[in-house]
Order: C-alpha cells, then sequence, then structure tokens
C-alpha cells in the first residue's frame, strides 16, 4: 500500500506539469497573447520525442548511483529540474508576443529541457515500479498511478481557476512560480524510503560492469522500428496507437482557446471542459476495469480477458467516441454550453473505456524473446501521436480559425471532427490487430543491436 501510494504521488507531481501547459500556457500565449497556435503547438509537441531516448539515461542511472541509490535521485533531479522551467515561462511567453525572436529560441530551449527530463523522469519511475514492487502487485500500482494521473488533473484546473481566475501577468507568474515547491514536496515524498541504499561493493560491481549494447539509443529505437517494416501487424497496430493519440489529444492544445473564442469564458472559467473530460475519463477507465469482464459474461479480471474480449471493448469505446466528437461539433456550431458540457462528458467516458482496452492490449502485444523491441515500438508510437496531436491542433486552429477561412465555431467543430475521423480509423483498425499476426511474421525480424553485439 505504500509504494501504490508513493508511485501515485510522483505522478501527481508530473500531472501538475502537463496540466499547466495544456490548460493554462496554451491558453495564455495563444488567446490572451495571441501567439499563432502553430507556433505554440510545434513548441509543445516537441517535448514528447524526447520519450524514446530513455535508454541513454537508464545507462547513467544503471551504473552512476548517487548517495548510493540509482533510481530516486534521479527521479527528483528529472522532476525539479522539469519543474524549474516553468518560472521562465511567463516572461518568455510575453516576449514572444512582442515579436522577440530570442524569446521564441528561449520557449523552445525550455520545452527541450521539460522533455529530456520527462523521458528522465519516465526512465527512472518504470525501474522503480521494477525494483520496488513484487510482480503480483506491478499491475495494481500501475493502476492506481495513472488512475491517480488522470483524476489528480480535476483538482489541479480547479486550482489554477482560483489562483488565475482571468489572465494577469502577476498572477500567471505567482502560479508557474509556485510549481518548483508543489513539485519538489510531491517527487521528495514519493521516493522517500522506497529504495534500497547500495553498498560501496555493489556499486564498484555496477560501474565495472561491461555496458550494454542493446541499451544503446540508437540501436533500440532502430530495433523497435525495424518491426513496422518486418511485421505487418505490428505496423497496424504502430498505426493504431498514433491515432489513438491524434483522436484524443488533438483538441487538447485548443480547448481552453476554443472555450475563449466561443463562449467568451475566462481563463479560469475555461477550465471547466478538462475538469469534466479528464473526470469521465476516469469514470470510464474505472467502471471498464470493474465491470468490463463481467458485461462479456467472463469472470477474469478485464486487464485478463482474451485479446478478442478486448478488441470488443476498444470498438465500443472507439465508436461511442467517435459520436462524443460529433456531438462537441455541433455544440460549437451552435455555441451552446451546456451541449458542450453533455459533449465533453461523452467524450471523456468513452475516452476511458477506449483507452483502458487499448492501454491493457498494448501489454500483450509482444513476442516472446522480443518483448524490448516491441514495447521500445509502441512507446515511440506514443511519444509520436501525442507530440504530433500538439502541432495537429495548433496546425488545425492556425489554418482555419486564424486565417479567417472558417467562423471559430465552425473551425473548431471542423477540429472535433478531424478527431472523429481518426477515432473512426482507430475501431477499424483493430480488425487486423492480434498476437497471431505478430507471431506469425515475428521470425523476419533481426533487431538492429544484435548486429551490432555481433
Amino acid at each position: 500500500m505504500k509504494a501504490k501510494l508513493q508511485f501515485t504521488l510522483s505522478k501527481l507531481g508530473i500531472a501538475w506539469m502537463f496540466a499547466l501547459v495544456t490548460i493554462n500556457f496554451n491558453r495564455v500565449t495563444i488567446y490572451e497573447l495571441g501567439i499563432s497556435a502553430l507556433l505554440i503547438g510545434v513548441m509543445i509537441g516537441l517535448y514528447p520525442f524526447f520519450g524514446p531516448f530513455q535508454p541513454v539515461f537508464r545507462r547513467v542511472t544503471d551504473r552512476y548511483p548517487i548517495l548510493g541509490y540509482r533510481r530516486s535521485p534521479y527521479l527528483v533531479i528529472g522532476m525539479v529540474a522539469g519543474s524549474l522551467v516553468f518560472p521562465f515561462l511567463p516572461a518568455v511567453a510575453e516576449a514572444m508576443a512582442s515579436g522577440s525572436a530570442l524569446a521564441i529560441v528561449a520557449g523552445f530551449v525550455l520545452f527541450f529541457i521539460f522533455g529530456a527530463m520527462i523521458a528522465l523522469m519516465a526512465n527512472t519511475y518504470l525501474d522503480l515500479i521494477a525494483e520496488c514492487t513484487q510482480e503480483d502487485e506491478r499491475g495494481s500500482v500501475f493502476a492506481a498511478a495513472w488512475t491517480g494521473q488522470t483524476a489528480i488533473i480535476v483538482v489541479w484546473a480547479l486550482v489554477f481557476r482560483l489562483l488565475m481566475p482571468a489572465y494577469s501577468p502577476a498572477q500567471m507568474q505567482a502560479l508557474y512560480a509556485l510549481t518548483p515547491f508543489v513539485v519538489a514536496a510531491l517527487a521528495i515524498a514519493s521516493v522517500w524510503k522506497l529504495e534500497r541504499r547500495l553498498s560501496p561493493e555493489e556499486i564498484a560491481q555496477l560501474r565495472a560492469a561491461p555496458a550494454d549494447p542493446i541499451a544503446n539509443t540508437m540501436n533500440s529505437i532502430r530495433s523497435s522500428l525495424l518491426l513496422t517494416r518486418t511485421n505487418p501487424t505490428a505496423r497496424t497496430f504502430f498505426v493504431f496507437i498514433v491515432f489513438t493519440f491524434l483522436g484524443i489529444f488533438t483538441q487538447d492544445l485548443v480547448q481552453e482557446v476554443w472555450a475563449g473564442d466561443v463562449f467568451r469564458l475566462t481563463a479560469g472559467e475555461s477550465t471547466v471542459f478538462q475538469q469534466i473530460f479528464n473526470g469521465m475519463v476516469t469514470v470510464g477507465m474505472g467502471m471498464t476495469a470493474a465491470l468490463g469482464a463481467r458485461a462479456l459474461g467472463a469472470r477474469v479480471r478485464t486487464d485478463a480477458l482474451p485479446m478478442d474480449a478486448k478488441k470488443r471493448i476498444a470498438a465500443f469505446g472507439g465508436a461511442a467516441a467517435t459520436l462524443g466528437f460529433v456531438l462537441l461539433a455541433v455544440s460549437s456550431l451552435t455555441a451552446q454550453p451546456a451541449l458542450a458540457n453533455l459533449a465533453f462528458a461523452v467524450v471523456g467516458f468513452t475516452v476511458g473505456v477506449f483507452t483502458f482496452a487499448a492501454v491493457t492490449m498494448m501489454s500483450d502485444m509482444t513476442v516472446e524473446g522480443q518483448t524490448a523491441s516491441y514495447l521500445g515500438l509502441w512507446s515511440i508510437a506514443q511519444a509520436l501521436g501525442l507530440g504530433a496531436s500538439f502541432i495537429a491542433g495548433g496546425a488545425l486552429r492556425a489554418a482555419l480559425v486564424e486565417t479567417g477561412l472558417l467562423s471559430a465555431p465552425a473551425g473548431y467543430a471542423a477540429i472535433f471532427l478531424v478527431e472523429a475521423l481518426f477515432m473512426a480509423g482507430c475501431v477499424l483498425m483493430l480488425r487486423g490487430v492480434g498476437v497471431e499476426g505478430l507471431r506469425r511474421d515475428a521470425h523476419r525480424f533481426t533487431p538492429a543491436a544484435r548486429t551490432v553485439a555481433a
């Protein structure tokens, strides 16, 4: 129970930073300061691309413990260093709005740092879970942590609303300056007395051990991507994951901006959509975890269901989410806040159902002996999909609304319909997904790292 709580605490700190970027920073820069959504989308969208480079951090944390600890100090360093980016963002944003090219460069540098620290956090977090939990409890730890991260965004959105009900440079600076203190407190609490301290002899053995060529970052990425060329099923599932993130998160960058453009809500008021969406995602995931197997007439846990059953759950959630995005488009065209609230509740719940099934499918979509390469490929797909979703949201807003090609209500309706198409594509691609296909073509795969090591 203690480990489950601590692993959840670190996710709460990470969620504060994610929420501040996608609920507040996007709104202020695009709506209040008038910076192009495309520029902000690209700036934010680059940070997920550091995810596949986690092996380089693993090589450091494996061989160079700090004060006898291999993981905990690096997790704290990653969280605190990532949080120290935020006090600089308000001033950089204002300078960007005034046309400063230097400020734009500074903005990209800050998000590069943030992305690298997120990758460091993710790597050490997964290693800590592997080393500090038993196999039979690991699934519940993951479930608690991810559910906590989704649910806490509702709370953080409320905190942002209280601290900055309407945009003001002073209030924004105070909110962003608070970030390192919140994140540092949660980071330290999350690792306190969690990890066993290594002896000097153990540390000496780690540093003397030869480097693992498979841990080389480029070899790892190259091996994983090779699967998309040799295995058609892996290629289909890779695209499925990318479409999943594009379908769910393309509106994430512009959601609060839409609230201002169409409904004239203040920065604080615009957080209501995230609260509804993330709250219902949590409910959808929780109900699917608890009742999904029972709804299909099975007595096993939902995450232990066969692939076909998980695909049925994902197909139901994806199809229903598609209709929810169509409802969001209607709410935008008619400018009805009540309908928008209802639509986000529908989308949130059905995305929760879909996400739970898709995540559990991901852990199944591996082949014995090649597990690391497949999990690496799914990680690359997630990074690509999340980064592309921010860029796509910014590009669509810039092309449809900022240019005046469409009115604001029609432009955002088009964005929601694009998401509906991505979700419909996910449902269609589920037909070509299955472990059998992976295994059938597994013999055609030769890892790049193995070639290098030979």
